[in-house]
């Protein structure tokens, strides 16, 4: 992080952890500037990365995320956040990534001693379903829930059927072609097997064996997307379904945005953000995607330890 506003801070960010079946990067180990074990921040962001599962980096939103430290400091939490990289579908298929990110959050809860109730999860569109099925695993291994999740635009089905892939075709990035494609990738190995038999392609659907989402998902659990976005009418199906168990989930619809809202508006804007000094103001009008995220993860954080 060679950058005006991270050169005095480059020990504590991006700094890699790895075991036999598992890696990822410590974003920060606290907030920008502050450094502390993990263990003692406030809370701790494990972060799943979007792509499709074909695409995308663990450090891609690094930007954001140090922005999102930045911002839960000012309110006065002190965060670290942990990104899984998680192995891409063009060398493994699913459910490989899930293995990985159930490995990675043991190390954090058994080796680092970070309590679970300390860890929010956050997962941007294959992220997101990433981040379900991770849940999923929890409980079927009686790991501890971390305390809340944040779902941004998740891709809750990867049979991709959703009546707004036609509606918003054009007026999102994303296409139907690229993610039949990436979801047949992701998924080729697996449809015959134990991954779809346990119904983790489509979770719009009621769970398999009697499950519910209010055993699975966090005592709190935050879903944005915009209105444009071709997962929107997925996303709305799969958070009815699991209000109807009883989980305390939330939906927030942004009107007019597409997918991936909450860090495309903040491209323009990383350059200034990053040429700023350690301890110069943020103006209100940049990084407002990634504010949005922090604001969401305060209101979360507040709301799971009512």
């Amino acid at each position: 992080m060679s950058s005006n506003r991270f050169r005095n801070s480059a020990d504590q960010l991006c700094s890699r952890v790895s075991a036999i079946i598992w890696k990822g990067y410590w974003i920060c180990k606290g907030p920008p500037g502050k450094p502390q074990r993990p263990k003692d921040s406030d809370i701790v962001i494990l972060w799943m990365h979007g792509g499709a599962y074909c695409f995308g980096s663990l450090l891609s939103a690094t930007t954001n995320l140090l922005r999102v430290a930045e911002t839960l400091d000012e309110r006065g939490v002190s965060t670290s956040v942990f990104s899984v990289d998680y192995t891409l579908s063009l060398t493994a298929r699913l459910p490989s990534q899930q293995i990985e990110s159930v490995a990675a959050f043991r190390h954090l809860i058994e080796i680092e001693k970070i309590d679970a109730q300390r860890i929010i999860l956050a997962g941007e569109s294959a992220g997101g379903h990433l981040a379900l099925t991770f849940l999923m695993a929890l409980r079927q291994g009686n790991l501890p829930k971390p305390v809340g999740a944040l779902l941004l635009y998740p891709w809750v089905n990867l049979k991709n059927t959703s009546p707004s892939l036609e509606a918003n075709k054009n007026k999102d990035v994303l296409s139907k072609t690229l993610l039949d494609g990436c979801a047949k990738l992701a998924t080729d190995e697996a449809v015959d097997g134990t991954w779809a038999q346990v119904g983790f392609i489509d979770l719009t659907k009621p769970l398999n064996g009697g499950v519910t989402w209010q055993e699975v998902l966090p005592s709190r659990t935050w879903v944005n997307v915009g209105t444009h976005d071709v997962f929107v009418h997925d996303i709305r199906t799969f958070v009815h379904e699991a209000q109807a168990t009883g989980a305390h989930i939330e939906l927030e619809l942004v009107d007019g945005m597409p997918h991936g809202w909450n860090f495309t508006v903040d491209k323009p804007w990383e350059k200034r953000y990053l040429d700023l000094g350690q301890s110069d103001q943020v103006p209100a009008a940049m990084m407002q995607g990634s504010a949005f995220v922090a604001e969401t993860l305060w209101t979360l954080l507040n709301h799971a330890r009512e």
